[in-house]
């Protein structure tokens, strides 16, 4: 039996009834075998609780943000580790070497090595390479919205499972 790990972009849209694709997102994930696991990131959390302190600062409504980090934090929640930072390694590794000639970005003394390879550079965010790494880690089945998952990481990630929804 498989276990989930509910994307951020996912994660927004489930559980805030005014989002565009709020009823084919509840549907894709109420269909999923109840006997799963369902599990939310820490960098999910992170990026909710981000949200919501901008929110807050610019004194924007807040309700919505507020429901959808605690239906978040109701599920059980995916730690991220020491092996978890050597999957997130392999994840952004694969992807530079798959979209970028990363030859021509290593100075060759090691004084001058610096991370070069951004996540804008790779034309993704650095927090959804986590979610991978997370998934790729403990071999989750990655649900997201966001098709940048299946273009850029999974294209690069063969062995990372993701279901767009």
């Amino acid at each position: 039996m498989d276990s989930y790990l509910l994307d951020t972009n996912l994660v927004s849209v489930l559980y805030d009834a005014h989002r565009p694709s709020h009823d084919a997102v509840r549907q894709a994930v109420a269909s999923l075998d109840q006997r799963s696991v369902q599990l939310v990131s820490v960098v999910t959390v992170g990026e909710l609780r981000f949200g919501l302190a901008l929110s807050r600062a610019c004194g924007r409504p807040l309700a919505h943000i507020e429901a959808c980090l605690e239906k978040a934090e109701e599920h059980p929640l995916a730690e991220v580790s020491r092996h978890t930072a050597e999957a997130f390694a392999e994840v952004k590794s694969r992807i530079a070497m798959a979209r970028v000639d990363i030859r021509k970005r290593i100075p060759r003394w090691v004084e001058g090595w610096s991370d070069r390879v951004s996540g804008q550079l790779l034309q993704i965010d650095e927090n959804d390479l986590w979610i991978a790494a997370q998934a790729l880690e403990r071999n989750y089945v990655v649900i997201t919205s966001d098709k940048d998952f299946t273009r850029i990481i999974a294209a690069a990630v063969s062995d990372l499972r993701v279901l767009l929804v």
